[in-house]
């Protein structure tokens, strides 16, 4: 799929601190900074040159590790680390973090272990591997995708080692290595190996008998004082052998598939860098010659004159932007601060809630008062960064903010998409190559954070007026390429009415159960601590941890069997031992009763801690409902996001995870009686997007007609009448209809279905000869992106995918099916956009007392007083049903209930 690149950071610290060691380099405090220099130069020469997909950084941790354990003088002739060395650690890892990559530390495990545990998950993932390291132990992962970046031999910059170069050193196969290693031994480490045997004797030994077990097997055939001397040390051996062995089931968490494309935070890094003193490093960040500097006029608001003089320039220029200074980022939780406002690049206004002496009209609620008029005229035009989290603390204040007119973080996201981040600090230095007022510059970090509350006036107001500042000059530069882009409609008809919607369901929250979900979390409590005495009583071992991949691997497989009575005649094994995971059980074991037990424990354990117990947490403790976040500007394919928490995660696939969707609830009986929740759902909305693009008369047909469409799509393949399509053809042809918008192929459909390779090739074939137009339409997009870069909505939204043209394979695959997927998807995200601001909008002009609470991805969860059933489910079909023109009727399905498992 792509390339990854992982570091071993302690090699690279360590050589950076020798070779740097005389450079004499230092902070102007007198802070030694030559491993950092040398380390951070070898990363940004790296990911500049080589431009990995994926990187991640491994470390060794603090304390021993689990060979300490097996061999207490482990590593006991090594040099202790130099402190001067160990004292830049902490700057390498601000240096790795701030680049956008992920450090990898985990106690009781070496940087090696950790390295070898991300390769074979690279691998497993289909990506292909570079190890940066001078490590000869680390040969033992190469393979046909895996090799070894080395940058440390002396007088040569790179050497890339695969299998031959493992082949030359060790005269053996890299899953031979630890053989060689194991009877060699290693002096760097203090692990005796077999002593008087080198490094000669041990590849002769490897070629002749292949492994440890085979030499020791044969010590009939082996001649002279060898023998004697594996005889003789034959349990050194064996330890030798485990030692140099590389764990690569390291217990990860995060693990692989937290790591990602390296995106520096250019703003944090030059934070680094100027702190460092790496003064060209730090202007190869800013450099931006072609860019003015302004001049800053920024005015702290004192007294009523400046009050009333900041007010009439606002409103005589109309366009204005503004900003808020709170306590946190819980917009309903936080206190706020200030307010900063601009109407013309480099001048600015802070308006200080707290300054003492109070600024006149004395108190908070007069300043308020004060600014309300402005801040609530429609015929005004202001702008914001991050608008939403603004209006929901004024909202809190009592201010009704007009609706608005510009958000600067949601146009950068409609002219760019997911091609660069989009806060503040970002963009300011991507358009005006400015380093922003670091946030931690104004409150800290750490332990010693504090909140803008408690930051003198001035202090906050410079970084406050530097925030409405930014955002305005960003308005003019952002609002020239939504109209140059053709983004217009996109932005001001759907992106920006939208904001208001999500403010006011986002202020809204939805009610939790939460003595229900507490007593959910100790009956499950109590089922895991069942099903825990089940599994240890089947395994007979009282005190078996099923969470050790490797104590259940030998319980499993070792001691139980399970592999005989499943009729298993292989039994896959990783490096270190068994393979334990979810599908290798799930496929191979599902029928032994304790696999059954296990599955049962996982699940269960993992619903408990990542969503029963986490859920009430959420609850803001003023309203007692859960107030999550959505963001337009997380999925590029315009999808909407929900975070902190995420409801649109909530599981629907297991009966135990549905129950929870029980314990979301609407508010208590009112004057309007009592209150349910309604869901609304699109039904097949993207095959309806899809015969839509795809004008294939037959699909549309089925869709007009109102039939099924799987069992439409089964009777066409089948060749059979629709009454005759039974539920395993109907199966089918659902997994290939949702399928074809994912790149699903005949390999996946006959993994899925359970069909051969040949009927899931046959079963394709017959698909698209029954709708020949959709593929038609497949290939036609897929062309039409490769020749012009991006693919766009029916809205016009683009998405640009530059990988169509990368030379690697599976990065370009995915592109594809990103063009094929994104036209539909992230059309279906934007007509239900459409419906929200429509049906937001009926709902405000009814009587009803009716609000839309949640959008999960094609369905919207309403709060309603059950007498307005049948009137708000008019206005939510209107809404919905109308929102975009298809060839295709939309179709809405309604449930509703007293919580949402009823309503869904």
């Amino acid at each position: 799929m792509g390339r990854v690149f992982l570091f071993d950071g302690t090699a690279m610290a360590y050589r950076a601190h020798f070779a740097m060691a005389r450079s004499g380099l230092t902070t102007s405090d007198g802070r030694p900074t030559g491993a950092v220099y040398g380390f951070t130069a070898s990363l940004r020469r790296i990911l500049r040159e080589e431009k990995p997909d994926l990187v991640a950084v491994a470390l060794d941790p603090k304390g021993p590790t689990f060979r300490h354990k097996q061999f207490s003088d482990y590593k006991a002739t090594r040099q202790k680390a130099p402190e001067e060395m160990i004292d830049q650690l902490d700057d390498i890892r601000e240096v790795v973090r701030a680049h956008g990559v992920p450090i990898f530390e985990v106690p009781g495990f070496e940087a090696d272990d950790v390295i070898g545990t991300l390769t074979r998950q690279a691998e497993a993932a289909g990506h292909e591997v570079m190890i940066v390291t001078g490590d000869k132990d680390l040969m033992q992962l190469v393979g046909p995708r895996v090799q070894l970046y080395n940058i440390f031999k002396p007088g040569v910059d790179l050497v890339i080692e695969g299998v031959d170069a493992v082949k030359e050193k060790f005269g053996t196969t890299p899953d031979h290595v630890i053989d060689v290693l194991a009877i060699m031994g290693d002096s760097s480490d203090n692990i005796p190996g077999v002593k008087g045997i080198g490094v000669v004797g041990a590849k002769k030994l490897i070629q002749e008998f292949g492994t440890v077990t085979g030499v020791l097997e044969n010590l009939d055939q082996i001649k002279g004082k060898n023998k004697e001397r594996i005889e003789e040390q034959r349990d050194m051996l064996l330890l030798s052998h485990e030692l140099v062995t590389i764990d690569t089931e390291v217990p990860l968490d995060p693990g692989f598939e937290s790591i990602q494309t390296p995106a520096p935070d250019k703003i944090e890094l030059l934070g680094v860098f100027q702190t460092l003193d790496f003064r060209n490093m730090a202007q190869e960040l800013s450099e931006d010659s072609e860019r003015p500097a302004v001049d800053l006029d920024y005015i702290t608001v004192r007294d009523a004159d400046d009050l009333k003089a900041m007010l009439d320039e606002l409103r005589a220029a109309e366009t204005f932007s503004f900003d808020t200074e709170t306590t946190g980022l819980k917009a309903l939780e936080v206190s706020l601060v200030g307010a900063s406002f601009s109407a013309k690049s480099g001048r600015a206004f802070y308006v200080p809630f707290n300054a003492s002496p109070e600024v006149l009209p004395a108190g908070p609620e007069a300043l308020l008062d004060a600014l309300r008029p402005l801040l609530e005229d429609r015929d005004l035009k202001p702008v914001a960064q991050n608008w939403k989290y603004d209006a929901l603390v004024l909202g809190a204040q009592g201010i009704d903010l007009a609706p608005p007119h510009f958000d600067t973080m949601v146009a950068s996201f409609t002219v760019a998409g997911s091609t660069r981040r989009h806060n503040l600090d970002s963009l300011a230095l991507s358009y005006f190559g400015l380093q922003k007022i670091p946030t931690s510059a104004i409150i800290g970090k750490g332990k010693n954070q504090v909140t803008m509350a408690e930051v003198m006036v001035d202090q906050v107001a410079e970084y406050a007026c530097e925030d409405a500042d930014v955002t305005f000059r960003l308005y003019a530069e952002l609002a020239a390429e939504i109209e140059e882009s053709g983004n217009r409609a996109l932005f001001y008809d759907l992106e920006m009415p939208l904001v208001s919607v999500l403010v006011a369901m986002e202020r809204r929250g939805i009610r939790l159960d939460v003595p229900k979900v507490e007593a959910m979390s100790r009956g499950l409590e109590e089922e895991i601590e069942v099903l825990l005495g089940q599994i240890r009583e089947l395994a007979q071992t009282p005190d078996l941890n099923p969470g050790s991949t490797k104590a259940l691997g030998r319980v499993l497989f070792e001691e139980l069997c399970i592999q005989d009575k499943a009729g298993v005649k292989r039994v896959r094994k990783t490096k270190t031992g068994y393979a334990t995971d979810h599908d290798t059980l799930t496929q191979s074991y599902g029928d032994v009763k304790i696999v059954k037990s296990l599955l049962s424990w996982r699940e269960l354990s993992k619903l408990k801690n990542t969503y029963v117990d986490a859920l009430p947490r959420s609850v803001n403790p003023s309203t007692g409902r859960i107030h999550c976040s959505f963001s337009q500007i997380a999925a590029a394919t315009g999808r909407l996001a929900s975070s902190d928490p995420n409801l649109q995660n909530i599981p629907v696939r297991t009966e135990r995870g549905r129950k929870l969707r029980e314990c979301f609830i609407p508010r208590e009986p009112d004057e309007h009686g009592p209150w349910i929740l309604l869901a609304a759902d699109y039904s097949q909305v993207e095959l309806r997007i899809m015969a839509h693009l795809a004008q294939d008369p037959e699909m549309i047909a089925a869709f007009e007609r109102g039939d099924d469409i799987h069992a439409a799509t089964a009777s066409h393949i089948f060749g059979v009448d629709a009454s005759e399509v039974d539920r395993a053809m109907r199966s089918q042809a659902k997994a290939i209809n949702f399928g074809l918008l994912y790149g699903m192929g005949p390999q996946r459909l006959a993994r899925e279905t359970g069909l051969t390779l040949n009927e899931a090739k046959g079963f394709i074939e017959r698909y698209f000869a029954a709708f020949p137009l959709v593929r038609n339409w497949l290939d036609k997009t897929l062309e039409d992106a490769q020749e012009v870069g991006y693919v766009t909505t029916l809205s016009g939204r683009k998405r640009p995918l530059p990988d169509l043209q990368s030379k690697n394979r599976m990065a370009q695959v995915n592109a594809e099916n990103a063009a094929v997927n994104t036209p539909v998807q992230g059309s279906a995200a934007d007509i239900i956009k459409r419906a929200m601001i429509d049906l937001e909008e009926a709902l405000a002009a009814s009587d009803l007392q009716s609000q839309v609470l949640l959008q999960v991805h094609d369905e919207l969860v309403l709060e309603l007083p059950e007498r307005e059933l049948t009137a708000t489910k008019v206005l939510v079909k209107q809404a919905m049903e109308g929102a975009a023109d298809l060839s295709v009727p939309l179709v809405v399905e309604f449930g509703h209930g007293k919580n949402w498992l009823e309503a869904h």
